[in-house]
């Protein structure tokens, strides 16, 4: 146990961004050196965001990986992307490294941003990952959050550590019918916090049944911990980091002596996670997916006590990729039912009074009150907002009661042409704490098309977007952009 914990403190040095990126680097360039063969990919490009108000539409600045801050009028933005991959003589066994560096100049504010740099040494699916990078994209970039309540790509990646099954590999005995897929990884929030310097623990194992031809069945967990790290509550202040207090977290269990009280009759950290389904079933014509994304805060929903609230999505995809609309995706979340089951009180026979059922509020915390964000964005579904700041420190999500209808469409209008396009009508009602006097409603549409083809040396990109919100003015926003691929 001690020599665990001596090499647990040794990788938290990784934090320190020197570290990773002469770690980086190193491996990068050693990776290069090898036999095999090596593939190179090097993109520059730039795009001007213009807002009819001060803050660009949602769908312009949602899921895109932190990269877009939404607090101007105008913004332009250029981006860096390079990546190398190196593969060995054994066709198993790559190296992938990448990059990718923006520069944001705003009318309010002006950043650069590191946005992702990473190694990646995958063998047979075996996958190990150093560095920051992207979540895996699903459903063609046309889910509210990429398939995963808890998991979305609005926030820019946090530094971590990761080891995981990449693909679903088959199961001993079952190597026809039944699959399996995981990860476990350590990540470091960065970011200004009103706990600082926390960390993310997570990890998720999945199965997946293929019990006929063309049709699958996959289900599985996601578990997340912030845990560790100072709190600006002098009552609190630094939070139980040894090995002891670490296995606590990981598991779920109550917090010892060590923890704040409401550790100790609760569970140790900031715990969270969803319980996730994809059934697909594939025709001739065209492949459907079924997918279930269901959220739990500590044990209510574990145990499925807020059983109403998921984010439930239909995905047809059609085997013709030259057709106007090649995927289709409909999405209905709903978040406002939180661990109360018929009504605010119960009955309490220990004490012979009623007594208020206890509610979650998803994604927030009282001891850890930036809640799931990062960098002043949600690091789960976008759809969770506004974001409260103070001091330009998160204090976690104002809305976590909801529900929101979304349609996505992709297709092809040509060759050379693909178009994008997604609606989404929102009722955020606040918190069971904090409710808001009448419902915020709000309806966002995107219109997207994109070209690559011959006749320019350069892909172009061409956005509208627009916010229809309640009692607010309607708030319109264009984005134009160019991109050019060394390769």
């Amino acid at each position: 146990m001690t020599t665990f914990c001596k090499k647990l403190q040794l990788f938290c040095l990784l934090k320190h961004k020197k570290i990773q990126l002469i770690l980086f680097f190193s491996v990068f360039f050693i990776s290069f050196n090898v036999s095999g063969q090596t593939a190179t990919y090097l993109s520059i490009s730039n795009s001007t965001l213009v807002s009819t108000s001060e803050k660009i539409p949602l769908w312009l600045w949602a899921n895109t990986d932190g990269k877009t801050e939404k607090n101007n009028s105008i913004l332009n933005l250029t981006e860096i992307n390079a990546e190398g991959t190196h593969l060995f003589t054994n066709p198993k066994f790559k190296i992938k490294a990448g990059a990718t560096l923006n520069y944001g100049f705003g009318n309010n504010n002006k950043y650069f941003q590191a946005n992702r740099i990473f190694t990646r040494i995958n063998f047979n699916n075996w996958e190990l990952s150093i560095g920051m990078y992207y979540n895996d994209l699903f459903f063609e970039g046309l889910s509210t959050s990429n398939g995963n309540i808890a998991k979305s790509r609005n926030a820019r990646p946090l530094p971590r550590i990761s080891f995981r099954v990449s693909e679903y590999k088959p199961v001993p005995f079952f190597t026809k019918i039944l699959f399996f897929k995981g990860e476990y990884d350590e990540g470091f929030l960065t970011d200004q916090r009103y706990v600082n310097k926390a960390h993310l623990h997570h990890k998720s194992f999945y199965l997946r049944l293929n019990p006929f031809k063309n049709f699958s069945i996959a289900g599985g967990a996601e578990h997340f911990v912030m845990w560790g790290g100072t709190s600006q509550d002098e009552k609190i202040g630094k939070m139980p980091s040894d090995c002891a207090a670490y296995f606590r977290y990981i598991s779920g269990s109550h917090g010892d002596s060590k923890f704040p009280a409401m550790d100790q009759n609760n569970v140790a950290g900031d715990q969270y996670g969803t319980y996730q389904i994809l059934i697909t079933q594939k025709f001739k014509q065209f492949e459907a997916s079924l997918n279930i994304s269901h959220p739990f805060e500590d044990f209510s929903g574990v145990n499925l006590q807020n059983w109403p609230d998921n984010s439930i999505g239909l995905l047809i995809k059609l085997n013709n990729p030259n057709k106007i609309i090649t995927h289709f995706i409909y999405e209905y979340t709903n978040t406002r039912q939180q661990g109360i089951k018929d009504s605010l009180h119960y009955w309490s026979e220990d004490e012979q009074k009623w007594k208020s059922h206890e509610y979650d509020n998803y994604f927030n915390h009282s001891i850890y009150k930036s809640g799931v964000t990062y960098y002043q964005k949600a690091s789960v579904s976008p759809l969770f907002f506004p974001i409260k700041e103070e001091d330009n420190i998160s204090r976690g999500i104002e809305s976590t009661r909801f529900f929101a209808h979304h349609i996505g469409l992709k297709g092809n209008i040509s060759k050379t042409i693909q178009w994008k396009s997604m609606i989404t009508y929102i009722n955020h009602i606040g918190t069971w704490g904090k409710p808001y006097t009448t419902p915020h409603t709000q309806g966002s549409i995107l219109f997207n098309l994109f070209y690559s083809g011959d006749i320019f040396p350069f892909d172009i990109n061409f956005t509208i977007a627009e916010d229809i919100i309640k009692s607010y003015q309607n708030n319109l926003g264009f984005q134009l952009g160019i991109q050019y691929k060394f390769q």
